[in-house]
């Protein structure tokens, strides 16, 4: 699980080319994949269904937030009890890396991710959503 939660954010969610996200996607996720949002991007919770929507999604907002990178954060956090994984990441340009901080609950099936939730745990004030 460790190793799936590892490529879910350096491989998927740090990935820039759609097909090759893509393509890593289907052997890291159900098909039919649900991502929960948090409220803030929409002021309802946001729920995206199926790997191609999961996809699209991450495109949009990479596209939104031109020059920001994904990493783990500082602590490299990541915990995993019974079937559920949490990964602590961070989001911002190279010079200020932590701009924003969350975190992903990962639901695993069979080894593969079903669901997962963002949590955001720092986001600037003034920020525009995605």
């Amino acid at each position: 699980m460790r190793k799936v939660m590892n490529m879910h954010i350096e491989k998927v969610f740090g990935e820039t080319d759609e097909a090759t996200r893509g393509k890593t996607m289907e052997s890291l996720y159900h098909e039919d994949v649900t991502w929960l949002q948090p409220a803030e991007y929409s002021g309802d919770q946001a729920i995206i269904r199926g790997r191609d929507y999961v996809n699209a999604t991450i495109q949009k907002e990479q596209n939104h937030f031109p020059g920001f990178f994904i990493t783990h954060d500082n602590e490299g956090y990541v915990a995993v009890t019974q079937n559920l994984g949490i990964v602590h990441w961070q989001l911002g340009p190279r010079e200020q890396p932590d701009m924003i901080k969350a975190c992903h609950y990962l639901l695993f099936e069979d080894g593969r991710i079903k669901a997962f939730w963002t949590t955001h745990l720092k986001m600037p004030t003034g920020q525009p959503s995605a």
